[in-house]
């Protein structure tokens, strides 16, 4: 019997974070997952010289600790009810409660429950920069490698399915494994699954290279699409605009253009498409 998936999702209860948890109960159906939901709240320092009174700062620490946590016991039964909602109420959830930093507390929970990957909902952040993976998520996808899915809060479940993936490639063998993994979340939410390859020059042996990839990958129901463009900004806004892509998947070494999109001059068309949930997937070494 093979191992039960397991996704992480962070919530702070936010409009974002509970748009974002669709997608994680979605996410977790499809790959036969396990869902932690984690909620964690940073312990304010308070110093003793203010109040004079070591015992008054300690009971104010059990205060604020406890009105962290009646919140989070009243999220807990209303997020049961919004799985059940959705038809989604046989997705086994796990709600933790942790003090500390997001960071440090998401990677002490990869490393004891095995996390497969993470949902997160963006910040809410006003800044257009942000506006796609939210500061918190950029900073967990540098520090964290793990596959990510960042959800805009903008980002709505149509219809309660994903019936687009897709995929930018750079058909590099360290981009197989997350294709794969793709397929097979594609699969089990009957959804297309395309890969887009930006092509900025001419090159003889494109087409072996590209033959062969199709061909891979054909029987897993996964399509090719490339385009001739030195602007990839642009090529990658018409793939999502043409076929209608609900999650735009891309590998880490990618971030730092998607990062560039949102300060760029594209202001209308950065707008426009901050809807779109981006997949970010960890990139395999090649021996």
């Amino acid at each position: 019997m093979s191992k039960m998936s397991k996704i992480l999702f962070p919530t702070d209860f936010s409009e974002p974070a509970n748009n974002a948890f669709i997608y994680a109960l979605n996410l977790a159906k499809a790959t036969d997952a396990e869902l932690f939901v984690l909620n964690c709240y940073e312990m304010v320092v308070l110093s003793t010289t203010s109040t004079g009174n070591p015992e008054m700062v300690q009971e104010m620490y059990q205060s604020i600790e406890l009105n962290h946590f009646e919140r989070f016991k009243e999220q807990v039964p209303l997020m049961r009810k919004t799985a059940e909602e959705h038809g989604l109420s046989d997705v086994k959830m796990t709600f933790l409660f942790e003090e500390g930093l997001l960071q440090g507390v998401i990677r002490k929970i990869i490393d004891e429950e095995g996390i497969d990957y993470i949902v997160m909902g963006t910040n809410g952040a006003n800044s257009l920069e942000k506006k796609l993976l939210g500061s918190n998520t950029v900073n967990i996808m540098n520090k964290i490698d793990i596959p990510i899915l960042s959800v805009p809060n903008e980002a709505k479940f149509s219809d309660s399915k994903i019936k687009t993936i897709g995929f930018a490639t750079m058909l590099r063998e360290s981009d197989k494994k997350g294709i794969y993994t793709i397929a097979k979340i594609a699969e089990k939410l009957g959804a297309d699954f395309k890969c887009l390859h930006v092509l900025r020059d001419e090159k003889s042996d494109y087409d072996e290279i590209l033959n062969a990839w199709v061909a891979e990958f054909a029987p897993l129901g996964v399509t090719f699409h490339t385009v001739l463009n030195r602007d990839l900004e642009q090529s990658v806004f018409f793939f999502i605009d043409e076929y209608g892509i609900d999650v735009m998947c891309i590998v880490k070494r990618q971030m730092n253009f998607f990062e560039k999109l949102f300060s760029s001059s594209l202001s209308k068309k950065l707008a426009y498409h901050s809807y779109v949930p981006v997949f970010v997937l960890r990139e395999e070494k090649i021996n």
